[in-house]
């Protein structure tokens, strides 16, 4: 079957992780990514260990399926052959500072003056606009900014902003392409970090309710949370009165069943230090795997918490691709019948460099 993107040429400026994860997106679907770093490479490859060959295998999850080309966009050579690229691309991608691809010529009014329908897209820390437009948007910044960090009181161990902004920024090229008339699709990694924190923004919107600090437990589902067990952790999601029922029967209190302070959600709420004070002790005497088989048992959702590599290796894992190369990454997890994705390996810095000078000569 024809890639669903297939012909569709994306110029990619951006680095880090939410544009060129975008952009990976749009290559596993068929479209010809060219990705435009400077001389020193995208500052990705430099983010191990662990390493791969002589990049970081963070820069290898979010690269595939490129080609790279080094440019000097302060080299007007250079300059011109990215303008001249771009005016054949159906799709730019950038994540420079708010105004830099402007002053460069390389912004969405110049570009779609040279490409008329160019879909364009910019990814920034927290806009394009507003008094915050300069500020540095890395992940662990906005996590900060967004109250993400407050409520779990820590720092997620993955860049979770920059990955919502990724697929929302796909989800606005996808709508413009469809659309047929181009346009400019703005994205930012705290409107996109908040976007995805709709219970809690809802709770902070709708009802005046700014969340507290949660930890890792659910602000407004208990139990919802991990528990230490005498060996190991288990996650246990108890999200409504039939699995509470359940629940109570498999842990050996069928008494709370008829427990006036947690029959209900809210009451468990109101509650909540109370019940946490009786399941954590109880939690303890068994091991994470044997809770799992008694709750699984009862059909409370719940898993023993692993490691990447043991859920890696899980049966319900079907997207571990292996690229052209021989590289093993985890793929792209949708997934479109009569098309597996598109699998070719991850560049190195500068590898197609001399061939797409020769196709764009001045």
């Amino acid at each position: 079957m024809t890639a669903p993107l297939e012909g569709l040429f994306v110029l990619d400026f951006s680095r880090a992780v939410a544009g060129p994860m975008c952009t990976m997106l749009l290559g596993d679907l068929g479209a010809r990514v060219v990705k435009v770093e400077e001389a020193g490479g995208d500052e990705a490859r430099s983010w191990g260990p662990p390493f791969a060959g002589e990049d970081a295998t963070y820069f290898l999850g979010l690269n595939r399926n490129k080609e790279s080309v080094v440019l000097d966009l302060k080299n007007a050579a250079d300059l011109a052959l990215a303008r001249r690229m771009a005016a054949r691309a159906d799709v730019v991608v950038e994540n420079f500072r708010p105004g830099v691809a402007a002053r460069l010529g390389l912004g969405y009014e110049e570009l779609r003056a040279l490409r008329p329908g160019l879909v364009y897209g910019s990814v920034s820390g927290f806009g394009q606009e507003g008094e915050d437009r300069d500020r540095p948007g890395y992940d662990l910044i906005v996590q900060a900014a967004s109250g993400l960090m407050y409520t779990t009181g820590g720092k997620v161990s993955f860049p979770v902003a920059d990955v919502l902004a990724a697929l929302f920024l796909q989800q606005g090229i996808l709508a413009a392409l469809l659309r047929k008339a181009g346009g400019y699709v703005d994205v930012s990694l705290l409107d996109s970090l908040l976007a995805g924190m709709s219970p809690l923004t809802a709770a902070a919107l709708a009802a005046g309710v700014d969340p507290k600090p949660a930890g890792a437990a659910h602000a407004n589902i208990v139990p919802y949370q991990v528990f230490d067990c005498a060996a190991g952790k288990v996650s246990v999601g108890v999200t409504n009165e039939r699995i509470w029922t359940r629940f109570c029967g498999a842990i050996g209190r069928e008494d709370w069943r008829a427990e006036e302070r947690y029959a209900t959600n809210a009451g468990r709420n109101a509650n909540r230090g109370a019940l946490l004070t009786e399941l954590e002790p109880l939690f303890l005497t068994r091991t994470a795997e044997e809770w799992e088989t008694v709750l699984r048992a009862a059909e409370v959702p719940c898993a023993t918490v692993r490691t990447v590599g043991e859920a890696l290796g899980a049966s319900g894992v079907r997207s571990v691709w292996t690229l052209e190369d021989g590289l093993r990454v985890f793929g792209n997890p949708v997934r479109l019948s009569e098309w597996e994705g598109r699998r070719r390996a991850v560049p190195k810095r500068g590898e197609h460099t001399d061939r797409v000078r020769r196709e764009f000569p001045e």
